[in-house]
């Protein structure tokens, strides 16, 4: 196997995994404050800060120390935000 075939096999590998993240096979329904950052490509404190000033993506309040996020209800909060 050559080189361009191994390349195109990495890329096919590649593309087969973004396509099952965005399928949501690997994002959870639920997601915790750390999950949820890493889904929207920000931190965990951004999450807080805007928990705080409740600014982001609505959350559920489990208990004092467990917060989740819906994923269907955070890409319809993110979707509410783009810009035509």
């Amino acid at each position: 196997m050559n080189d361009l075939e191994l390349e195109i096999r990495a890329l096919r590998e590649d593309v087969k995994a973004l396509a099952a993240q965005l399928n949501g096979v690997t994002t959870p329904k639920l997601m915790n404050t750390a999950q949820c950052a890493a889904f929207l490509g920000k931190s965990p404190d951004i999450l807080y800060e805007w928990r705080r000033d409740r600014k982001g993506p609505p959350f559920l309040h489990l208990s004092a120390r467990s917060i989740m996020y819906d994923r269907d209800t955070v890409i319809a909060w993110a979707n509410s935000h783009e810009i035509k």
